[in-house]
């Protein structure tokens, strides 16, 4: 096996630093701001390829702030005629991936499920995370409605669980 050295800064973000992130969540942060200016976003791959190049190559930093990352964006943005989508760049940090199924097994019962995980996303807001991928969101209704295969039971629960990032997020994923 042959290993590369990933050459990105590290991103910070309050007390956090991120070293995995990749050309899928800077084209997804153009995407979202391109949706809510309401405008269609030309070339985004070559877009958020030519920020990741400049961040392997030319970013004289170890580790950059988050803000000063989208300011880069921002501007870089204005410079090649897209305004309106610079204006609703918004500071996103790459999605931090939360396993519910390892989660509510660690739970014995659905309200100390709840509760720490509120508790986990309170913490990970606290420390400058404010993007999440939920894993084995089906496994954890299974777990949760103390069922091996899928039943209205298991079901209730799965509803029971997005309503509850629902409530508890804007960008549940």
């Amino acid at each position: 096996m042959i290993a590369f050295k990933n050459s990105l800064p590290l991103l910070q973000t309050g007390y956090c630093v991120i070293s995995d992130y990749g050309v899928e969540w800077i084209e997804r942060v153009l995407q979202n701001a391109a949706d809510a200016a309401g405008v269609k976003l030309p070339f985004r791959d070559e877009i958020a390829r030519a920020v990741l190049l400049y961040l392997e190559r030319e970013c004289p930093l170890h580790a950059v702030p988050l803000e000063y990352l989208f300011d880069r964006m921002r501007r870089m943005l204005y410079e090649v005629g897209l305004p309106l989508i610079a204006q609703n760049l918004r500071v996103q940090t790459p999605p931090v991936d939360i396993e519910l199924d390892a989660l509510a097994g660690q739970q014995d019962l659905p309200l100390f499920f709840y509760t720490e995980l509120g508790r986990r996303l309170a913490e990970l807001r606290r420390m400058g995370l404010n993007t999440y991928h939920f894993s084995g969101k089906k496994e954890c209704s299974l777990l949760l409605g103390a069922r091996r295969r899928a039943c209205p039971t298991q079901q209730r629960a799965l509803e029971e669980l997005d309503a509850f990032l629902s409530r508890n997020l804007g960008n549940a994923g």
